[in-house]
Parts: structure tokens; sequence; C-alpha cells
């Protein structure tokens, strides 16, 4: 079943960062080499354009988004434009298309599972802009109304003061992006119940090392390391050909698990004893070896990228350039 112009399946699509955004485009590429991908869909940027047109405030919110802001007024831009957004309403149109995808993967994959929803701005994750860390992701929405919800957050999250001042970083650096030009995907992803979860630089980003790989791995959930809230384990190895050379054990004081009780993820202290050991083994160590080339080798590009493995199967829920790397 093909759905209507605001969402569309995985497996419907082919890569476009115009409607599917950087994310989006890239999760699309990843699954058209083989790489396993957890299901999902994508509410495309149409959806964004079409809330922006119907809203009751739309011409106060292009106004905004048309203006070129400063640093010294980021707070105020950025509690306007949020407000404004917050009491708009989404279409039904649009509400009506996430319900039919969100009731098909749930026929299809079983009607327990969750989903991850995270952003996908038309200037995320490309060769030219980074913007990690700056959208959000919202983690184990259980129903169509967390989901609803968290898809207004991430469109929210555009306008946070740190996005809009990575916006006024990039403005500096010469290149010139309006508000009114950058329009946000959002992906709704089945969750992988994650033992362990990190990040994986196929090139060295401490040392620059491109002849490198870096790997940070942590046990539960990856937005423990995405957000910085514990040390993880790092191992760096060789690109070329798989060899360990130095694992640091990292201290993994919490880990995230699924909320019990209602939607998102909560911290948990780590048992003693999985702290003092690496929470990922030397046949998993390989097997993101061997991905990581096959990625990067696709990208054309190193590649950051966020895994997680569950029952012992990695998954690829997303990979952007690094950026960082000095030539």
């Amino acid at each position: 079943m093909k759905l209507s112009q605001y969402v569309v399946f995985f497996s419907e699509v082919t890569p476009n960062i115009d409607l599917l955004g950087g994310k989006g485009s890239n999760l699309i590429k990843l699954i058209k080499i083989g790489v396993r991908v957890p299901s999902g869909f994508i509410i495309n940027t149409k959806s964004y354009k079409k809330f922006l047109e119907e809203s009751k405030y739309s011409n106060q919110l292009m106004k905004l988004l048309s203006k070129q802001f400063h640093l010294k007024e980021i707070l105020q831009y950025s509690i306007k434009i949020r407000d404004l957004i917050l009491k708009s309403k989404i279409p039904k149109k649009i509400i009506d298309e996430i319900r039919v995808a969100f009731d098909k993967i749930k026929g299809k994959i079983g009607s327990k599972i969750s989903f991850a929803v995270r952003s996908s701005a038309t200037i995320e994750d490309s060769k030219k802009f980074s913007f990690a860390g700056q959208a959000d992701t919202y983690l184990h929405n259980n129903n169509i109304h967390d989901i609803i919800a968290s898809l207004k957050n991430c469109w929210l999250s555009l306008f946070s003061p740190q996005s809009l001042l990575y916006i006024l970083q990039m403005r500096k650096k010469g290149l010139n992006i309006s508000l009114s030009d950058i329009h946000m995907a959002v992906i709704v992803q089945q969750m992988v119940n994650s033992q362990i979860s990190g990040v994986f630089f196929t090139a060295n980003v401490i040392n620059n090392d491109s002849n490198q790989m870096l790997i940070n791995s942590a046990w539960g959930l990856g937005d423990t390391i995405a957000d910085d809230l514990i040390i993880p384990d790092t191992i760096i190895i060789k690109k070329k050909k798989f060899e360990i050379i130095k694992r640091i054990i990292g201290k993994k004081e919490k880990k995230s698990i699924k909320n019990p009780e209602g939607p998102y993820t909560i911290l948990i202290e780590t048992d003693p004893q999985s702290r003092t050991v690496c929470s990922i083994n030397e046949k998993q160590l390989r097997q993101l070896h061997n991905l990581g080339l096959k990625i990067e080798n696709a990208f054309n590009l190193p590649q950051d990228i966020e895994w997680a493995i569950e029952n012992d199967k990695i998954y690829i829920l997303q990979s952007r350039p690094i950026t960082t790397l000095k030539k």
C-alpha cells in the first residue's frame, strides 16, 4: 500500500535530501546497500511545509523565518517561533497518514513494538553540514499520540537556541542559510531494544588518523553516549586489516533503558561487574569493522555511524559524514 504525499515507508523511496532530509536520505541509502536498518517510515518535508502554511500564525511565522536574526536576539527569537509552532495545529491529513502508517507497521511487525522519532533536516548530516546534536530524537514512543507529540517536538528543535547558534556559525563561514530555506522531515523507526549500543567513526577523530577506526560502546541504549551522560568504552582498531590497537574500559556508571511506565527512556545504575568489562566483544568488533568499510565505501567519505546490538544482531540506526577531520 502506497501512502499519500506526506508519509512514505522506507521501502517506497530513494535517497532525496530535499524530501527526506539528510538523515532520512542517508538511511535509505544504507537500506539500498543491504545494511540492516530497523523498519519504519518518514514524515517528509512536505508535511512540515504544509504545517507552516496551514497554521493560523502562518504570516507571522513566515516573517520570522525570513528575518536575518543576530546573536544578541537568539533567545527571544527562538521563544517567539517556538511559541507560534506550539500553538499551531498539525493538519488532520498529516495525522491521518501517520495513523495509517503506524497501524500498518504495527500489524506487520507486532503490536508491542515502540518507535524512535528522529529529526532529519535538509541541512542535517550532509557533506557541508553536521547539525549533529542540534535537532532532537525521542526514543520509545509507544503509541500514535507519543509520535504526534514527538513530531512537533522535532520541528520545534530546529529553532532551539543551540540550533540557531549553529546556523549563525555557518553564516560566519560564508554559507548563506535562511531559516525559510530549511525544512525538516521526521523519521519514525522501530526501536531496537539494544543490550549494547554506541557510535562508530570510520576514521579516528581523536588523532585525525584515517587509517584507524574508533568505536564508543556502552550497555543499554545509545542516548547515554549521544548526550555525554557516561564515559563509554573506547576501542581503536586498524582500518585496512582488523586489529585492535587500544581498548579503554569506560566507567559506564549508568545505562539507558525503556521507561516501564510510559514513553521515552530512563537511566538506571549499571551493575558493578558490568562497569569493569568491555561492553562489546571481538566478534562484534569484527562485524562493525566490516560494516564500517562497506558504509564508508558507499558514501565515499569517512562516516560517523550510530549502531545498536539486540540479541547479537547489529542494526545501523544512522550514518553521517565526519565533518571535523582536518585535511
